[in-house]
């Protein structure tokens, strides 16, 4: 049997999302969720698809409205919650430093 790899195991925690990589050349676009389907640049490096899967499931998890208009406030304040929570989940599932 074969280890499952890092994004794998992310995948592997939320068995009812669908995680789809798509190209898109934007160096400011890292992914996005929509319902249950999570996309991931990349054309980002390989961590940042980890850490973009993590950021996403926590919007998954707690965020139940559109945060689609960056310029909104609760988007911004989300978003910036979303990157700590999905930090410690990093560093609690792969012992690596978030940064």
């Amino acid at each position: 049997m074969c280890e499952l790899s890092d994004l794998e195991k992310i995948e592997d925690e939320y068995p009812n999302l669908a995680f789809y990589g798509i190209e898109i050349n934007n160096p400011k676009y890292h992914g996005h969720i929509e319902g249950n389907e999570v996309y991931i640049n990349t054309l980002q490096p390989d961590l940042d698809w980890l850490k973009t899967a993590l950021h996403e499931t926590v919007h998954y998890d707690y965020d139940y409205c559109n945060l689609s208009n960056q310029e909104k406030r609760k988007t911004m304040v989300a978003e910036g919650w979303a990157r700590k929570e999905s930090e410690r989940r990093y560093n609690e599932l792969f012992g690596k430093e978030g940064n």
